[in-house]
């Protein structure tokens, strides 16, 4: 601290007011230093803080204009200033007589309307839905409409960048995991991750509970929300995402991320002070969101000019990032936009400003698809709210997209049948432990799914390509799996969606199990017959059962318990600890959610929608409250809370499954006579060991030395050429389909995909037209 400012810090009280004066004015210089000095460090450091904000609530999230947020919140104070939402509603009504309308960008939603509900243990969904609504009531005292839009599938063009944060996702997942098993509380605020599921059933909390309008996109949603608040003329836009600061759309730009939930305070982004701080016209910032680093050129592939033509050097860069600040980067590329000849006349010298920034007029396609991201059609046809009834009779593929865009078939289904890859993101699963991912349990199940697609499909696919975070997997190129045919054959989407509900139960049900159709499955209550029938799955469907025996017990306990319906009791619920493996298998359980929702929504929801959602069965912090009871040892009937309907109920369940669960596989005892030495047989090459123990991996047992707490159990190989050598790694999970491109089969389960998992070189095949080609 300044020595002039101690000494005022010190004196006290001052004897008379002039005396008081006399001191402020010698330091007055010394102050305005200091606090400079400090808001310069603040400033450095917060794009650090930044950093680490993203990294944990940004996974959902676009990547927009590399650094701008953080340049107009640290610096353009005019064009980022505090707002009541409810205040300039209530002005606008005031002002114009119309009802306020506001386009939430549904996916950057998530993080803030989770809040502080414990998100380890695999989602508190009623919490959740608390939240939700007393936000929407919020917005509705002040007259306010809201239109909410969500992601479709990744573009092709960020996968590189979808991969790299998936990657990045898996270590925080690893740094939760190793916190957990040494006994550290996880911190609120510093901690987080998205529950499995969360970002799959939020469409249908705003659809079936809320009754407000969602929409689901092709790809990401931004443009979407951006044309659909300038044609019908929004009052503004609440998301987390710079390109809205780009888009010439709606006024005003609320950020969620700042918004208190409770007050309706939060700021706004203004673009038109931006662009008067900037020196620059709206319609030029496009072409500044281009040549500073956006989705579509990449800061990386900008550096030269950066560092030659605006004399951006290393010395600038964060020290965190490797990156040029903004504060110095964007100016000088406004800067540079001055010399440039006005907007009409640029869009039509693109190959001379490609020569400027990239040395290189061939690279002029790259700008064009820059600017082209920006452009709102308002004038065609809105596919969103111009679109036919769903009706019997019409054209399948119709029928689906319509479905789709009204949030009914979740984010898969219309993807895949246009002939677009299946995504799986990072959960919380503990890729130390032998406990499977649920990327790779559910596989099957989506590959008689597959089937079903390919019946209806018009382009002529023969393998579906997936990008599934799992143990072993870097992401490095697509897995492609096979389309299965069921036992009997698979009826096609035509016949599922316009046949009577046996055809859709029988098919529902024969994807799961082959005997699944013989129990009494149906007679259970509706809402429990989705969560019995993936209980089903996991123990009777696999080679062995994915659930202990005491662990089908809590899981049973806590679909059954009369706690989860009281939000109350939920929030008295004290956990005495996190339990590493029960979060594993809540992660799974919630996998397996997904994955059966993407099934019954195939066939024409033979359960109904409102009984295939986590808030009808499910709360996490309930299964983790009983699966710590259960593993202490707690008896059934403690369990049930000694209630006779449950634990009737309870019974019922497992008396379905335990027959069905297949027996232990048997080990073969050694030959009796004595082994040749080693290396002195073919079959004892190293490659050929490796080969046993990769059979014995996927069908005997886990490997008796389980992966290390910290390592990110990712395999440096995933070409089929390299199975023996991926076999031998350490990092490896014997769950792994790098390990075993071959699923076993076993006397419950259906015919398994030939190569669940081959590579599109391993398969062998041509197809007429095959799926878009993995990037790497």
């Amino acid at each position: 601290m300044p020595p002039l400012l101690f000494q005022i810090l010190c004196v006290s009280p001052f004897q008379d007011l002039q005396r008081f004066e006399n001191v402020l004015t010698c330091i007055s210089s010394d102050i305005e230093g200091y606090l400079t000095g400090l808001s310069k460090w603040w400033k450095k450091e917060r794009g650090c803080v930044k950093c680490e904000v993203e990294r944990y609530t940004g996974n959902t999230a676009a990547m927009g204009v590399r650094g701008l947020q953080s340049f107009l919140e640290s610096h353009c104070g005019q064009a980022c200033y505090s707002v009541n939402i409810g205040k300039v509603a209530d002005e606008y009504t005031r002002r114009t007589s119309k009802t306020p309308l506001i386009v939430i960008d549904g996916m950057s939603c998530l993080r803030k309307l989770y809040g502080k509900l414990n998100w380890i243990v695999g989602g508190q969904w009623k919490g959740y839905i608390e939240h939700f609504q007393d936000f929407y009531k919020s917005l509705k005292a002040h007259n306010i409409k809201v239109v909410f839009f969500f992601d479709g599938n990744t573009p092709e063009r960020k996968r590189e960048t979808w991969t790299h944060r998936r990657r990045e996702n898996l270590k925080d997942v690893t740094a939760y995991f190793n916190i957990i098993r040494t006994n550290k509380e996880l911190e609120h605020g510093k901690h987080f991750f998205l529950p499995t599921g969360l970002a799959a059933f939020t469409p249908l909390i705003v659809k079936d509970i809320l009754e407000c309008e969602v929409f689901t996109c092709m790809e990401e949603c931004d443009k979407a929300v951006a044309e659909y608040a300038k044609k019908y003329g929004a009052m503004g836009i609440l998301g987390q995402d710079s390109d809205y600061v780009i888009y010439n759309t709606a006024h005003y730009y609320f950020s969620i991320n700042h918004l208190n939930l409770e007050t309706l305070d939060t700021i706004m982004y203004d673009r038109n002070a931006l662009s008067r701080h900037l020196h620059l016209s709206v319609d030029q910032l496009p072409v500044l969101s281009c040549l500073i680093g956006n989705d579509v050129i990449h800061q990386e592939q900008l550096i030269l000019f950066h560092q030659q033509s605006l004399k951006v050097t290393a010395p600038h860069h964060h020290r965190h990032t490797q990156r040029p600040p903004p504060e110095i980067l964007i100016p000088k590329v406004a800067t540079f936009m001055n010399t440039q000849p006005p907007m009409e006349q640029l869009v039509h010298q693109l190959p001379l400003l490609a020569r400027a920034v990239f040395r290189d007029e061939n690279k002029a396609p790259l700008l064009v698809e820059g600017i082209k991201m920006y452009q709102l059609d308002i004038d065609g046809p809105d596919e969103f709210t111009e679109k036919p009834e769903d009706q019997p009779g019409m054209d399948i593929m119709e029928r689906v997209r319509i479905r789709h865009i009204e949030s009914i078939l979740g984010r898969h289904l219309f993807a895949i049948l246009r002939g677009e890859p299946y995504e799986s993101s990072t959960t919380l699963e503990d890729y130390s432990s032998n406990l499977p991912s649920g990327a790779l349990v559910f596989q099957p199940l989506r590959a008689r799914v597959y089937m079903i697609l390919q019946k209806s499909c018009r382009d002529a696919w023969t393998q579906v390509p997936e990008w599934c975070m799992y143990s072993g997997n870097q992401l490095k190129e697509a897995d492609f799996v096979d389309p299965v045919e069921l036992e009997g054959g698979t009826p096609s989407l035509e016949e599922l969606w316009e046949g009577d509900n046996d055809l859709k139960w029988k098919t529902f049900l024969a994807c799961i199990h082959p005997v699944l159709s013989e129990t009494r499955i149906r007679s259970f209550p509706p809402h429990i017959v989705v969560p019995v029938a993936i209980l089903f799955y996991l123990q009777c469907s696999q080679t062995k059962p994915i659930l202990k025996d005491w662990e089908m017990n809590a899981l049973i306990a806590a679909i059954l318990s009369p706690l989860r319906e009281d939000l109350n009791q939920i929030r008295a619920i004290a956990l005495p600890r996190i339990d590493a493996r029960a979060v594993h298998v809540a992660a799974i359980f919630m996998k397996g959610l997904v994955n059966f929702y993407f099934l019954i929504a195939a066939c024409d929801f033979p359960v109904d929608r409102k009984y295939v959602v986590p808030w009808a069965f499910w709360d996490g912090k309930v299964f983790h409250h009983y699966y710590l009871r259960a593993k202490s040892g707690a008896k059934i009937d403690d369990l049930c809370e000694h209630k006779e309907e449950i634990l009737k109920l309870f019974l019922d369940i497992k008396t379905m499954v335990v027959p069905h669960i297949p027996p232990p596989p048997v080990i073969p005892k050694p030959p009796a006579e004595s082994p040749e030495p080693k290396g002195s047989s073919p079959e004892d090459s190293p490659h050929k060991r490796h080969r046993r123990g990769h059979s014995n991996a996927s069908t005997v047992s886990p490997p008796q030395t389980p992966l290390p707490p910290t390592s990110l159990a990712i395999n440096q190989n995933s070409t089929p050429s390299k199975v023996a050598s991926q076999a031998s790694s350490p990092t490896a999970s014997p769950s792994s389909p790098h390990l075993n491109k071959q699923v076993a089969k076993s006397a419950h389960m259906s015919p398994p995909p030939r190569s669940p998992v081959a590579k599109a070189a391993a398969a062998g095949k041509s197809p007429a037209k095959s799926p878009k080609k993995a990037a790497s």
